[in-house]
């Protein structure tokens, strides 16, 4: 995630930085900073952020004319500013909050934490609508006697055996291929699957849950219940944190 902080008193910028360096540098990876309206607009024709914290009056400028210009971008803005008198301009620009100057430590961890869950909780909706679309495409199953077009919506998981394929749909039916299962692993990246043990590959959408007792398996859909190799669970929780509201 990559946060943009504009201020004209440069000392402030770096006073911001420090903070969300101190407190979530596991969350914002880049934080840039810019001290005049031209130096952000610049910056964010360069760079994707996903937050903005603008102080409001910047000499003759305003951040307004930033967001005036990027009227399409959909970064969180939290404003940090001396003045009261523009929260209602605050209100039409959506702004996530509205901190006065001097930062209060409390007041402005708790800004940022409430714009981070609102953009962590857009990018799992985004990335489950995401997935959705892209299973409505096919998926060729070259099986031993013929060839099968099947959408990726159909299919629950797949499964390892020898040098074969098993692919299990939706209506319980098994269609045996003639791939290893690596291969089906690059073809599925990106598309809500994931490899979750040597032998499977899951459709993380067709998931009814997820227990931690002896270690941690899935249950599909079809009521088959795969455990999580040791390797690669903490993979599989990130997958799921960051991609898919459940």
């Amino acid at each position: 995630m990559n946060a943009l902080v504009l201020d004209d008193d440069k000392r402030i910028c770096n006073l911001i930085k420090s903070l969300l360096e101190k407190y979530f540098i596991k969350s914002i990876k880049q934080i840039d900073i810019a001290t005049s309206v031209k130096d952000a607009i610049k910056a964010i024709n360069e760079t994707n952020y996903q937050l903005f914290l603008f102080d409001i009056h910047l000499g003759k400028e305003s951040s307004f004319d930033v967001l005036n210009v990027i009227e399409n971008n959909i970064a969180k803005v939290i404003f940090i500013t001396g003045h009261e008198k523009y929260a209602i301009n605050a209100i039409k620009a959506n702004a996530v909050d509205y901190i006065l100057k001097p930062i209060q430590i409390q007041e402005f961890k708790n800004s940022i934490e409430k714009a981070l869950s609102k953009i962590k909780n857009e990018q799992k909706e985004n990335n489950v609508s995401y997935f959705t679309s892209k299973q409505e495409n096919s998926l060729m199953l070259k099986a031993l006697e013929s060839i099968r077009l099947v959408k990726l919506n159909d299919i629950v998981y797949l499964e390892a055996s020898g040098a074969y394929t098993d692919v299990y749909l939706e209506n319980n039916e098994r269609v045996t291929v003639t791939k290893h299962l690596k291969e089906f692993e690059n073809k599925l990246e990106k598309t809500g699957f994931f490899r979750v043990h040597n032998s499977f590959i899951i459709n993380a959408l067709k998931m009814k849950g997820i227990s931690k007792r002896d270690g941690l398996t899935v249950e599909m859909n079809n009521n088959k219940s795969i455990t999580i190799s040791s390797r690669r669970k903490d993979d599989f929780i990130s997958f799921i944190e960051t991609h898919l509201e459940i």
